[in-house]
């Protein structure tokens, strides 16, 4: 039996790495007593795959977790037995069956949405980010196999506004996974490359991934959508 398990990474446990995240869901699965399949072989581990690795320091209310079972348990039961265990600022939120044949979640999700709240007043943010919007190309430098490279991250940057009421948060939509990825912390860095000290200092962004998105169909929508 195959699950995708939604659930949310809150405030109090944003600074956890990822290998932590995973060992805390592995004990969990343990004291939940849930029939984890393990994987063939001299040294066995549990099949269970993350969809989309969190930066430390990043909240969200939208991350997936694709896991395999030997024996079947109720999505429901899955979600009530685990959250009797999870510690604090890791609630599952969700866990549909889906098709043992269905793709892993990582090479399926190719798009997040986030919430990134700068601390303090930006002077002249609004026009910032019209101005970057009407670049016809931001070309940033990253690592790759051959060195250093320009790359142009504007193709991947499906939406970006500044919120109509609170005018210090950005709502972006961005490439993710294993096509590319695009880092909400490096579009707002690019914004605020026009003032005058050159960009943004480190702790003054707060960002919240509140969506990731698969193409089923002609349409961008959540995995849970695959259920079985």
């Amino acid at each position: 039996m195959r699950l995708f398990i939604r659930y949310a990474r809150e405030e109090r446990v944003k600074y956890i790495s990822h290998l932590d995240l995973m060992r805390t869901f592995q004990r969990a699965l343990r004291r939940a007593r849930i029939p984890v399949a393990y994987s063939e072989g001299f040294n066995p581990h549990p099949r269970l795959a993350f969809a989309s690795a969190l930066a430390v320091g990043v909240t969200s209310s939208d991350e997936y977790m694709d896991i395999i079972l030997e024996e079947p348990v109720a999505p429901e039961e899955f979600a009530a037995r685990m959250n009797f265990v999870m510690p604090m600022g890791l609630p599952i939120l969700d866990a549909v069956q889906v098709d043992e044949k269905v793709p892993s979640l990582m090479s399926m999700i190719e798009r997040a949405s986030y919430q990134v709240e700068l601390s303090g007043t930006v002077p002249g943010l609004k026009q910032m980010v019209e101005d970057f919007l009407s670049r016809p190309a931001v070309e940033i430098e990253k690592q790759g196999k051959k060195g250093l490279q320009l790359v142009d991250i504007k193709p991947g940057i499906y939406m970006l506004r500044l919120d109509d009421e609170n005018g210090s948060i950005l709502h972006m939509l961005l490439q993710t996974g294993s096509k590319g990825n695009i880092r909400p912390e490096t579009v707002v860095q690019e914004i605020l490359r026009q003032q005058s000290n050159g960009g943004l200092e480190d702790g003054l962004l707060h960002i919240h991934r509140d969506g990731q998105y698969i193409y089923k169909e002609g349409e961008w929508v959540s995995p849970l959508a695959l259920k079985y």
